[in-house]
């Protein structure tokens, strides 16, 4: 009877312990399109699991339904969606500047399909709502984090895209050596003096996309919708407790994070997969010189394929001893041989795990580049737009992928990449070596990230985790102000001095100019 009555004691404690750490959450999630979501979803689900009050802001179609969460929905954003089916992709994807000004009225649809929101404003309107924290993607719709400063809450950034010089700005993490452009459309990949300089002009430009054409919408809508001033905007916008990033180290590239910084890749894997279905398995299963998968991501990406590209990837299938589950919208195409499959719902991890997996020919998205690496599968990149670009050339240059060019690429080419993946060796063994080192970490992704988060909760938004401006900015950091001071005088002295030497040249030539111009005495000769 004792023992019983302390077992209920300490169920009590854990419990009440439990209750008393329960936080409020805010994440505001204003993607148009279902990939973001697969890494949102997990984590707020890890959250509720912890025993945290989540609120979403969300679209409609994207974010299912998650117990014990409340769903805030915004119609807008699905809207959003259509207009950007309509795009003629062909017309800005190989310009930085169009590219940019169509990401810039598209970011600020998005801020303002939120902030407009009749249930969005309820929200901020009601002064019985209160959030210890505030959970964003960091990149480019800047006007939400008015909500961290109408709560008066932690702010973090949750970059489903991984990481960017504007996402390490964001953080405080600033280390030029690890800068990363947000659109790599022209950076380039060199280690030359003239590729450095490239970049760095590469990366002033997005900067100044950022400052002179993004970030004046988003304070425009802030000062509109919170009726604050905007130096609180740029004062909070760097100002991030905690930045998750959908990256890790092992995966081709080392960075010097600041400790607010947390490398969270693979965090969508936590959510279980689908199996594949018996007519897909048996496919698979029968392979006996192996599968190539093919995906190109998103469904919007069928739309902004080369009309040619289809032909030429069945010719080249045609000709291969493997076996190919093509993703694809429809079940049907003509002239499709018999080793083709057509799927519109392949489970692409099922698929990328299977031991026939031989080969991924992707648009290097990042989470198909994660799974891949998870499942040790080489890849054969043709990116399309955005992150994808940086995504494959990382792996080129680990040596797990080869690249080509989506816009005109030949049978023979398709071919020759093909066949270079499936016969040399090196590739897989490289990619089997990547995927060792990725999977061997102390803990999930998931619990890395909930961890993090409930620390900054707990230490009230963790201030000492971030790296202030006096520590890192550049000319206090190298003490050049002292410097400053000393060449100062020095100069001030030095410009005395000369001040006064041209002054006394410059009576000594008026003298000598005087004396010049005075008539010299002519004396008669005797």
């Amino acid at each position: 009877m004792k023992i019983a009555k302390i077992l209920v004691a300490l169920l009590t404690l854990v419990i009440c312990k439990r209750s008393t750490q329960a936080e409020n959450i805010l994440g505001i999630f204003s993607y148009t399109f279902s990939t973001p979501y697969k890494v949102v979803i997990p984590y707020i689900k890890a959250l509720v699991h912890n025993g945290h009050n989540v609120t979403i802001i969300s679209s409609i179609s994207f974010l299912p339904d998650i117990d014990n969460v409340r769903h805030i929905r915004v119609g807008a954003l699905d809207r959003l969606r259509e207009i950007v089916l309509t795009f003629d992709h062909s017309e800005w994807s190989n310009s930085k500047w169009k590219e940019s000004l169509v990401s810039c009225k598209f970011h600020y649809n998005m801020s303002h399909a939120i902030l407009s929101d009749s249930g969005v404003q309820s929200l901020l309107q009601d002064k019985s709502e209160h959030f210890d924290m505030i959970v964003v993607e960091p990149t480019h719709t800047d006007a939400l984090i008015g909500f961290a400063v109408h709560f008066n809450a932690s702010l973090v950034g949750l970059s489903t895209f991984g990481f960017s010089w504007l996402t390490d700005h964001l953080a405080g993490n600033s280390a030029p050596s690890v800068y990363k452009p947000v659109k790599p459309l022209g950076y380039s990949y060199g280690n030359s003096l003239l590729d450095k300089w490239n970049n760095w002009i590469y990366i002033a430009e997005e900067w100044m996309i950022d400052r002179l054409l993004i970030l004046p919408g988003q304070v425009e809508l802030f000062t509109q919708f919170f009726h604050l001033p905007s130096s609180l905007l740029l004062e909070r916008r760097t100002s991030y407790s905690l930045m998750m990033i959908n990256t890790h180290f092992s995966l081709g590239r080392v960075r010097s994070n600041v400790p607010n910084v947390i490398e969270v890749a693979g965090l969508h894997m936590a959510e279980p997969s689908e199996p594949l279905e018996p007519e897909l398995l048996d496919f698979v299963n029968g392979a006996e010189h192996g599968v190539i998968y093919f995906s190109m991501g998103m469904e919007i990406l069928t739309a902004w394929l080369p009309k040619t590209m289809k032909q030429k990837m069945l010719q080249t299938f045609s000709q291969l001893k493997q076996r190919v589950v093509w993703k694809h919208d429809v079940h049907t195409m003509p002239n499709k041989s018999d080793n083709v499959y057509l799927t519109s719902l392949a489970p692409q991890r099922q698929l990328l795990e299977h031991p026939n997996m031989k080969l991924f020919i992707t648009n290097g998205g990042l989470l198909s580049t994660i799974e891949s690496i998870y499942s040790g599968v080489p890849m054969l990149g043709m990116p399309i737009y955005f992150d994808q670009f940086d995504n494959v050339e990382r792996m080129v240059k680990v040596g797990i992928a080869r690249k080509l060019d989506i816009n005109n690429p030949t049978e023979e080419q398709l071919m020759s990449n093909i066949k270079e993946l499936l016969e040399n060796p090196i590739y897989t063994l490289k990619a089997k070596e990547m995927s060792k080192r990725f999977r061997d970490q102390p803990t999930s992704p998931i619990e890395s990230a909930i961890w993090w988060t409930e620390y900054v909760l707990r230490h009230k938004g963790a201030p000492h985790m971030r790296m202030t401006d006096q520590d890192m900015a550049f000319v206090p950091y190298y003490k050049l102000n002292i410097f400053s001071v000393l060449f100062s005088r020095i100069a001030f002295s030095a410009f005395v001095v000369l001040l006064v030497c041209i002054i006394v040249v410059n009576f000594l030539l008026k003298e000598f100019q005087r004396n010049a111009e005075t008539p010299s005495v002519l004396y008669p000769s005797n």
